[in-house]
């Protein structure tokens, strides 16, 4: 069967986790927490990383530190229709106005004339754009928009490790960035996420909420503690925190699975570019392919008949598949009463892959040749 996914995470990394923790190693958070930041911070190309224990932790930080930026009411935040819940479940959380836009059939991420539209009109504080299944979600004008209207743009790459947009890597474009190490991800670290910034002061911000708030945790800890010379220094609280600690048995698993990960998205591009070229013409394939870094193909077809014929064939093929994550978030139950809406009253494209949009697997696992036969099995050939 072809899976969904298959966790990167082989068996030389079992043997060699194995081996580590028979030396009885620390196995909270410490040394080697920092050095696979360190080490992601440079393959990236930013200057602070943070790891935390999931890539919805890190959105949910990432999005509260970036919203005490706005002063005065609650920040406005646009995002994609078409994301994971958790992209969106942190403003609703915390209480933010969130501006829903429609997406691009290139990109899969949000559509530029209604972003840069909005942003020009006032209308966003926060952009937080997500780079879905690995395309790139940026373009130039929106880049422009956010400049010149002093927006705080955040990136969702939690399926995007790699993603380029011209010369730069997503992730390194705005005030922050997300990323994910889940299960069947480019890189695993069985849970964890980690959050990426060139800015010190949101770095530090991150660093005490991952920590409870301890002063400790922050590099102005000398300053904290004469400030505050009342408080034992030792469980000093300046900031309101929680426990989004990763362990050092993830961070030994992203060290080793980092050595190898340009070469995993090398194989993952290889496999979606021949899937676009053999693909029949009435499954989507205008995709903006350039500096992709792909986490999955993407099977949308263009008409109810061609869902029909792509769910039919995988099916006989035994491909595992899902929705395109979690389809139009307007559609979906969790939003529903919450100060949540579109920034125009319909969203055609994120309808169209909701009812229509299918993805399977692309990971290690998934070969040029298998991508072949899917696209050659969806034209009609049955040998």
């Amino acid at each position: 069967m072809w899976q969904l996914a298959r966790d990167t995470i082989g068996q030389d990394d079992l043997d060699a986790l194995a081996e580590w923790l028979r030396t009885g190693p620390r196995l909270t958070q410490g040394e080697l927490v920092r050095r696979f930041e360190q080490e992601w911070s440079a393959w990236l190309g930013v200057e602070e990383s943070i790891m935390v224990g999931s890539g919805s932790v890190a959105n949910f930080a990432l999005v509260a530190v970036a919203a005490g930026r706005i002063r005065g009411r609650p920040p406005r935040v646009g995002v994609s229709a078409v994301t994971w819940s958790t992209n969106v479940s942190p403003s609703m959380l915390l209480g933010h106005e969130v501006v829903v836009f429609d997406v691009s059939p290139e990109t899969l991420g949000v559509d530029e004339e209604q972003v840069v539209a909005a942003l020009d009109e006032g209308r966003i504080d926060i952009l937080f754009v997500t780079h879905l299944l690995g395309l790139d979600a940026l373009t130039d004008g929106i880049l422009q928009a956010v400049e010149r209207n002093g927006v705080i743009l955040l990136e969702d790459c939690c399926e995007a490790h790699g993603t380029r947009h011209g010369a730069a890597k997503v992730g390194t474009l705005g005030l922050g960035s997300t990323f994910s190490f889940y299960f069947g991800h480019h890189l695993s670290t069985i849970e964890g996420g980690m959050i990426s910034t060139n800015d010190p002061e949101m770095a530090d911000e991150l660093r005490l909420m991952r920590a409870h708030g301890l002063a400790r945790e922050s590099s102005r800890f000398d300053s904290l503690s004469k400030a505050n010379s009342g408080v034992d220094p030792r469980f000093l609280f300046v900031s309101p925190g929680l426990n989004f600690r990763p362990t050092e048995l993830n961070a030994f698993l992203g060290s080793r699975q980092l050595a190898g990960l340009d070469e995993r998205i090398a194989q993952r591009n290889a496999n979606m570019a021949r899937f676009m070229e053999e693909a029949p013409d009435w499954v989507w394939r205008e995709y903006r392919l350039e500096g992709m870094s792909s986490f999955a193909l993407p099977v949308i077809a263009r008409d109810q008949e061609g869902t029909a014929r792509v769910r039919e064939t995988i099916g006989r093929l035994g491909i595992e598949s899902r929705p395109v994550v979690a389809g139009n978030l307007l559609r979906q139950p969790f939003v529903q009463g919450h100060d949540v809406a579109p920034y125009r009253e319909t969203t055609p494209v994120a309808d169209h892959v909701h009812d229509h949009g299918i993805y399977v697997g692309n990971g290690h696992h998934v070969t040029v040749g298998m991508a072949e036969t899917l696209a050659h099995a969806l034209g009609g050939d049955t040998t």
